[in-house]
């Protein structure tokens, strides 16, 4: 009796037990379900979130009928506030601005979140899918301007004042000076200082455009921001090329070519090699620390001048600049980032930047110029955040249906503040084919 008690006590635990898993598997198999719909549920919940926030038109399904769409970043009704694409484009490349850089960020997402929205519209069917306009010709190839790398590299840059059309800049010509007193109660050295007053312009820098009331009122949205956008490179470009070369005469900046009292190396007297160019821009560097009693730490040269750096060789045929990531013993020089405008690489410890602007048709030779100076010496003052101002004039030419479109801007630059941080090399050569001839590659 015990053993067929033991057994069907048995076989009622193995069924127990049967029964538990087999409820276990189908609470398993249910949460597993849930799991499911609930990620199907968030996945649907975000999607609608996401049109919302960059304004996809998308129906919101928990309230039926209802089309939920919130402006995008780059409209015309924001470009007419003073937020456009171009604007944040010039702004985050020629002057780095943080806000502008975060808007483009933005729209990046946006063109992105409307290509996953769009394919899941398609494949959940939880619309009649989505149409967004197209408000950028996002593939306009505008004209390539030379930019801003020399201006953007300044390293004292300030806030134009409110007023004026010039800052005066009080210099000193000849200093106070002290030497050891002969004899107890005599005189102590006295000299007087000498003071100069540095005038630096405000310049106006601007441009214009006509256009017709047709391409404005017929053309893409925001078209008129492709010829605000040109205007703007043209600005920077024209910018830039003052504070390097300017000439200080018709309202121009005087640039750091033209000033006087720069350091100006000798005439090569031949044309430039490795060595002959090696020494010029030691001569660069000393000047500045004999004179200005400071370090240079920027360089600037035309993109060309560079590449002839990158093809120098000694004469077994080895490269005197090399990548920096290859651990150079005794060269030259390193270079480091092909990008244009930024610093490409360094020669004896001074970081070097291309920038087109700077002159190529100098003197016999014709050369082009290498400049090597202390940075901080240089001062750019700019309004606000460098933005050339847009502006649109309807009535000049309304008998044509012809608009303006306008940019422009003030601005000041000087290196006569220290006139000895700045050194040149290049630019003096007596005999054509002499000195930084144009390279041949």
């Amino acid at each position: 009796k015990r053993e067929i008690a033991n057994d069907v006590e048995a076989d009622q635990v193995r069924a127990a037990k049967a029964l538990i898993d087999s409820i276990d598997q189908d609470i398993t198999e249910r949460r597993a379900r849930l799991d499911e719909l609930k990620a199907e549920k968030a996945s649907n919940e975000a999607a609608q979130a996401l049109a919302r926030e960059f304004g996809a038109g998308t129906q919101d399904r928990s309230l039926p009928g209802l089309s939920v769409t919130e402006p995008r970043t780059y409209t015309p009704e924001t470009s007419r506030e003073g937020v456009s694409f171009f604007r944040d484009a010039y702004l985050s490349k020629e002057t780095d601005n943080w806000s502008s850089r975060e808007r483009l960020q933005r729209h990046a997402r946006e063109v992105e979140v409307h290509k996953e929205l769009t394919t899941r519209a398609q494949t959940t069917g939880g619309g009649a899918g989505l149409v967004i306009p197209q408000y950028l010709v996002e593939l306009t190839a505008l004209v390539a301007r030379a930019g801003r790398p020399f201006a953007n590299a300044v390293g004292t840059k300030l806030e134009l004042p409110d007023t004026g059309m010039s800052i005066i800049i009080p210099r000193g010509t000849t200093g106070a000076a002290v030497a050891s007193q002969a004899t107890e109660n005599s005189a102590v050295q006295n000299t007087d200082e000498v003071w100069a007053n540095l005038t630096v312009p405000i310049v106006t820098i601007a441009g214009q455009q006509d256009v017709s009331r047709q391409f404005l009122e017929r053309g893409a949205a925001g078209i008129d921001l492709l010829v605000y956008g040109d205007l703007a490179g043209a600005y920077a470009a024209e910018l830039d090329r003052q504070a390097v070369n300017g000439s200080g005469a018709s309202n121009q900046m005087l640039g750091a070519l033209q000033t006087a009292g720069v350091n100006q190396a000798t005439a090569f007297g031949a044309a430039a090699t490795a060595a002959t160019f090696m020494t010029k821009w030691a001569g660069a560097k000393a000047g500045i620390a004999a004179n200005r009693f400071a370090g240079a730490n920027l360089a600037a040269c035309h993109p060309n001048r560079w590449g002839w750096v990158e093809q120098l060789v000694d004469s077994q045929g080895r490269v005197l600049a090399v990548p920096n990531q290859n651990g150079p013993v005794n060269t030259f020089g390193v270079y480091e980032d092909s990008t244009y405008g930024t610093v490409v690489g360094t020669l004896t410890t001074v970081p070097v930047i291309t920038d087109a602007n700077i002159p190529t048709a100098v003197g016999t030779g014709p050369e082009d110029q290498v400049l090597v100076v202390r940075k901080e010496d240089l001062i750019l003052w700019e309004d606000g955040d460098g933005m050339p101002r847009q502006l649109r004039f309807e009535q000049t030419l309304g008998n044509q249906l012809t608009t303006k479109l306008v940019v422009y801007g003030y601005a000041a630059f000087t290196a006569g503040r220290y006139p000895k941080a700045v050194s040149i090399i290049g630019g003096n050569a007596g005999t054509a084919g002499f000195g930084l001839v144009a390279p041949t590659f």
